[in-house]
């Protein structure tokens, strides 16, 4: 890869990199099952349509669970997944607390809608970023962490 800890591409100009082109390619045309250009055509045209307009404006505000609904926990949740790996969130002490924490309390929750429950404090760290590290840069933290 064309980075290091010492040497970090901005990520506008890091996935324009020949070997990041070839892997997303290969990713693409193994992992994932796209649909054709007819079809993604078709579905175009539709979300320009009267009747995709009035079906977007029949939806009234919902909020369903708003302390679960943040991209960090869902990393978490995700790399749990993973056998043998410990999430790692670039973020403030007291988010990963906060998940920590937070997990462990709704399993009755979780244990209807994972697969996965958790009856004790999930392990993840964090890069213990302050207010200094968010304004001059927070790589120091992530590469000791």
């Amino acid at each position: 890869m064309p980075q290091s800890a010492d040497k970090v591409l901005d990520h506008s100009k890091l996935f324009f990199e020949p070997e990041y082109k070839e892997m997303l390619a290969n990713k693409k045309a193994t992992f994932e099952c796209g649909h054709s250009a007819e079809t993604l055509a078709q579905i175009g045209d539709w979300t320009a349509s009267w009747e995709y307009r009035e079906k977007n404006l029949a939806r009234e505000a919902l909020t369903i669970n708003p302390a679960k609904a943040c991209q960090p926990v869902g990393a978490v949740f995700a790399a749990q997944g993973y056998e043998g790996t410990l999430p790692f969130v670039h973020g403030s002490q007291g988010c990963v607390a906060y998940y920590r924490s937070h997990l462990s309390r709704q399993v009755a929750y979780y244990r209807s809608h994972l697969s996965r429950h958790f009856k004790e404090p999930s392990a993840a760290v964090s890069s213990s970023m302050t207010e200094d590290a968010a304004v001059v840069g927070g790589l120091t933290n992530m590469v000791e962490g």
